[in-house]
């Protein structure tokens, strides 16, 4: 990860100026033991109830995630989602620290992240495609073809 600092963030554009987010987050091994992991946070406003995340750790390919919008910003506050995709608080953190569950039938995965990036990029998410309009943004054909056509992909939301 060359130096970088724990949730350092970096703005790109993608298509259509839609921000890019990366982040150097924390995967948690146990109560005191973490490896860094590059996340990097997309959002297209064809399909804008959805994020990718891409989670790229130091040895080792990447995998992405799609993850539902409102499920991700929720769980920055409170407890959010079930099953594959869970993310909540940190306790005592004080709006400070989120934790996001990953789970497959191989392996689960725990991730700290940084709430002030991740909140902000989301609100900028919201910018460009509010909640209420979500459904009138949403590329029906592409969304279901995306999903039928990338097996690796997971999608929980």
């Amino acid at each position: 990860m060359d130096g970088e600092q724990y949730g350092l963030r970096e703005r790109r554009t993608g298509p259509r100026d839609v921000p890019v987010l990366s982040l150097l987050v924390k995967r948690v091994l146990d109560g005191l033991a973490w490896r860094p992991v590059r996340a990097e946070f997309r959002f297209d406003p064809g399909t804008p109830v959805i994020v990718s995340v891409t989670l790229t750790p130091a040895r080792g390919p990447g995998v992405e995630w799609r993850i539902g919008r409102e499920l991700l910003h929720r769980g920055l506050f409170e407890e959010s989602g079930e099953g594959q995709v869970q993310v909540w608080p940190a306790p005592g953190r004080e709006g400070g620290i989120a934790f996001l569950l990953l789970a497959s039938r191989q392996s689960s995965a725990v991730l700290e992240l940084p709430v002030p990036a991740l909140a902000d990029w989301l609100e900028g998410t919201y910018e460009v495609v509010p909640a209420q309009a979500e459904a009138e943004s949403l590329d029906w054909d592409g969304f279901i073809s995306g999903l039928l056509d990338d097996p690796r992909g997971r999608t929980a939301g």
